[in-house]
């Protein structure tokens, strides 16, 4: 669908609001909460579609397809990083789609069992694509117009089915493959017996006929005067109307003797043998249809937050299911400020999943033949505990890859509950022999042992140029410990008392303590690293004050003052700098639990809607310094040049940070790319010359409008 060009006040204003703006708006205000339910992925609107075994879709904002196993529940990402992807479709063994890789868009191939990608074009400029068993069929323009073409993966000819220079759209069955063509002056629907090797027409008529869907030898296809869906039959020669109603229907696509299309916005079902269909789902989006296999149908839907969200309807049991290894039971909630991770619980297996705050999406990053559990996030890394490996394993949310950290061959056997990460470092217990403390760069991957002691620490924790952690010396008593990175030295901050954890903010270590005598029960305890003193942070003559947490300034704890049991604890967040409670707060209704801090926000596991949901919060902007690039994306080499579309940028409000990272002078609109008529501004100029850079936008279709950065 081609998009009208703005109008020049509109085209400015929405200019000047990103370029003032240095980076994207804060995603999500402080105190707000985010409900995070990846049970349906947010997906771009470049296609989808189910078979027997997979479904294939692409997250949004990322470039490698999502491949996902139905039975296993497991993601694959498929594809490379960097070039566009359109159309994936699946079936059997294989999935294709169309890829601008090589400038153009070609046809690429993934085989699934041999985990190899081929390229079945070179050079084309395919619009239109569809597979079927081991049959391939793609609309490719070239100098003759566009014409159907046929891929055969068992023998890997390609023959032209169509002879037109008219032909689009195609859909491929076993036997047949069919499109709509345009030879006589409007589309009929034109058919190519695969085994004669004969190209017929099988509609023509008043009206265009479009969209064609096939299996067997039935056709199924839209009439776009009549705006209703028919069938077409190969074998009888008979075409007879299956929609009659005043609403218009599109996006037709049949299985067996199922057909499913959109009749408005809405999402209807419809049995060939049957004279009405009936209406599954209400407000679809209505520019991508719905793909149907079996029981199933695959469709898409945009929530309250206007993200496309990917939905998978069950004909047989009449309702929406889980979709994706995110679907499991969150468990094991981590944070920090853009991300969050959890562990998606399955009977199939664990999953860790990551959560972008700023954009609003999941996406699943352990392998399918991982066991994980207990994920950690900070700055550009994830860590989790590998049960299959006994090993810890880091994901570089930059690259977009994994590494397995620690080896058993090297005498290394990690704890699988005390490891913490903070930036670069991940500060882990080596149980091999004794326990020994150890950090480990994962920048570089150099690993340094610390400290050697006698058993397991009561826990551990890292911030900054610091680690701390907590060690028995009796059978209700411990100590615990404070160690500066830089100058390798450590200092025993509290010795002797009931403490069970320690945690590390900007320059404080806190820990909740009690004794036998106490008649004030769990008290919270700070230890100021610039006065090198420990001080009372928090006592109550009554109840409790347990298992503190820190992050920069903020103490997240456990308390039960308000409470009629002992044992019914709720969560508190403190300001240890001002000395005062947040004033950040969650929904009264919220049942959390298994919360965490990190970064400039804090996470949980609630269930006020019954099922358990992962929610998060932040309680402060997040810091300079925390800002990454783009996840699975590598940093642009210095006077690289990259395009992007205008108009995406607009839409995933990173104008401005573009803006910001490249400068003035190295931000280029192109207008009319490709063309003889090929006119470009620098920003300097679009500022100092707003009406011809308005008169531009005027000429051209925005779609169309490039930016143009050289790094």
């Amino acid at each position: 669908m081609k998009r009208k060009p703005m109008q020049g006040l509109m085209a400015a204003a929405l200019l000047v609001s990103s370029l003032w703006t240095g980076t994207p708006a804060f995603a999500n205000s402080v105190g707000e909460e985010i409900k995070i339910d990846a049970s349906q992925p947010e997906i771009s609107e470049d296609g989808f579609d189910i078979s027997k075994d997979y479904a294939v879709w692409k997250v949004e904002g990322e470039k490698t397809l999502t491949l996902y196993n139905l039975s296993k529940q497991t993601e694959l990402k498929i594809g490379d990083k960097k070039s566009d992807k359109t159309s994936p479709r699946v079936d059997g063994k294989y999935v294709v789609w169309i890829d601008s890789r090589n400038g153009g868009s070609d046809v690429y191939l993934y085989d699934i069992a041999k985990d190899e990608e081929i390229r079945l074009t070179k050079d084309a400029s395919v619009s239109g694509l569809e597979i079927t068993g081991k049959q391939v069929a793609w609309a490719d323009k070239s100098d003759e117009g566009t014409d159907i073409y046929l891929y055969n993966i068992s023998t890997g000819d390609t023959t032209r089915v169509s002879t037109s220079g008219k032909a689009e759209s195609p859909t491929v069955g076993d036997s047949y493959v069919a499109w709509a063509d345009k030879r006589e002056g409007n589309y009929d629907i034109y058919y190519y017996d695969i085994e004669r090797g004969v190209e017929k027409a099988a509609v023509s008529g008043k009206g265009d006929q479009i969209e064609p869907s096939i299996y067997n030898d039935k056709i199924v296809y839209e009439n776009s005067t009549s705006q209703q869906i028919y069938q077409y039959s190969i074998s009888g020669g008979k075409n007879k109307q299956l929609t009659d109603s005043s609403d218009s229907k599109g996006f037709v696509h049949i299985f067996k003797d199922r057909v499913v299309y959109l009749e408005d916005d809405d999402l209807v079902y419809h049995q060939l043998n049957k004279t009405f269909g009936k209406e599954i789902v209400s407000n679809i989006f209505d520019e991508v249809g719905p793909r149907l296999y079996e029981d199933y149908v695959l469709y898409a839907k945009k929530d309250n937050n206007k993200k496309l969200r990917l939905s998978l309807y069950d004909l047989d049991e009449q309702e929406v299911i889980p979709l994706g290894t995110t679907s499991g039971k969150p468990i094991q909630p981590d944070a920090s400020d853009r991300y969050v991770v959890y562990v998606a619980e399955a009977k199939k297996g664990n999953a860790v999943i990551l959560y972008d705050t700023e954009k609003g999406t999941s996406k699943t990053i352990s392998s399918e033949d991982s066991d994980p559990e207990r994920a950690v996030v900070s700055g550009r890394y994830v860590v989790w505990y590998d049960q299959k490996e006994d090993a810890l394993v880091a994901y570089d949310i930059r690259k977009g890859t994994t590494k397995q950290i620690t080896d058993e061959d090297e005498d290394q056997e990690p704890s699988d509950k005390l490891y913490e990460v903070d930036g670069d470092n991940l500060f882990w217990v080596n149980i091999n022999r004794r326990a020994d403390l150890m950090i480990t760069d994962l920048a570089t991957e150099k690993t340094t042992e610390i400290e050697s002691l006698k058993s397991e620490p009561l826990s551990i924790d890292i911030y900054g140029n610091y680690a701390a952690w907590v060690a028995e010396t009796g059978k209700k008593t411990a100590s615990v410990y404070l160690y500066e990175i830089d100058e390798q030295d450590t200092t025993e901050i509290r010795k002797n008392v009931n403490v069970q954890s320690a945690q590390i903010g900007d320059d404080f270590v806190v820990w909740s303590e009690t004794s036998d005598k106490s008649k004030t029960g769990w008290d919270l305890y700070r230890y100021n690293m610039d006065r090198q003193r420990t001080d009372l942070l928090m006592r109550f003559n009554d109840r409790d004050q347990k298992n503190p947490q820190a992050s920069r300034n903020m103490v997240l704890f456990e308390d039960n003052r308000l409470t009629k049991k002992d044992n019914d604890f709720y969560y508190e967040l403190y300001d240890a700098e001002d000395g005062s409670f947040s004033d950040v707060e969650w929904n009264e209704k919220a049942e959390m639990s298994s919360a965490r801090i990190g970064g400039n926000r804090v996470v949980w596991i609630d269930e006020r809607d019954g099922d358990p949901v992962v929610y998060t919060m932040a309680f402060a902007k997040p810091q300079d310094s925390d800002e990454e690039e783009e996840p699975g994306e590598e940093k642009p080499e210095p006077g690289e040049v990259k395009e992007f579309k205008y108009v995406d940028l607009l839409n995933n409000n990173t104008l401005g940070k573009l803006l910001k990272e490249v400068g003035y002078n190295n931000f280029v609109y192109v207008f009319f790319a490709g063309t003889d008529e090929e006119v470009t501004m620098t920003m300097r100029e679009v500022v100092n010359d707003k009406r011809r850079f308005d008169n531009y936008m005027k000429q051209s279709d925005v779609d169309e409008v490039v930016v143009r950065v050289t790094y």
